[in-house]
């Protein structure tokens, strides 16, 4: 049986930051508060403020916020405080090396946030063109990574990722 997704307006929810909670209380005006709600994106890549999953503490999705600007300023701010928190992508400015070991490919990059390593064990499934020239890489470890425009990369940076392409 096929389950009808329920849609909301953002003036029908309203959140708040218990003091020491992991994840926000989400009231659903005049139905029903989730005490742990969670926080997704229907399309983590293309809307990043748009159909957002409300879901309970059991993951059980509630229903669907059409759209963040619709919340109230603090209820947007603890919704996108989650998002940021869950969806955090850091973006590959440059590589400084990319070496071959053990079987997987050791990256040594620069990023947003500074300097990072990680591995990847298989090239193809660990890395998606998700637009032209952008990529999103999985480390072993389950870390996402960013590379936002290969063509715009430092010379250095395009010939490592030759190795793979």
């Amino acid at each position: 049986m096929a389950q009808t997704i329920r849609y909301f307006e953002g003036t029908e929810i309203r959140a708040t930051q218990p003091d020491g909670m992991a994840h926000p209380r989400v009231e659903i005006v005049g139905d029903r508060v989730i005490l742990q709600a969670r926080i997704k994106r229907a399309f983590p890549l293309s809307k990043l403020t748009s159909y957002l999953s409300i879901q309970d503490g059991a993951g059980k999705e509630v229903g669907v916020l059409r759209e963040l600007a619709g919340l109230d300023e603090a209820s947007q701010a603890i919704f996108q405080e989650q998002l940021d928190r869950r969806y955090f992508t850091p973006q590959i400015e440059r590589i400084s090396l990319l070496k071959q070991e053990a079987g997987m490919w050791r990256f040594s990059v620069i990023t947003q946030r500074g300097v990072a390593e990680f591995y990847v064990r298989n090239w193809r499934d660990s890395a998606v063109e998700i637009a032209p020239n952008r990529w999103q890489i999985m480390s072993v470890d389950g870390g996402r990574f960013e590379i936002p425009n290969l063509e715009a990369m430092d010379d250095e940076s395009r010939r490592f990722m030759d190795q793979l392409l």
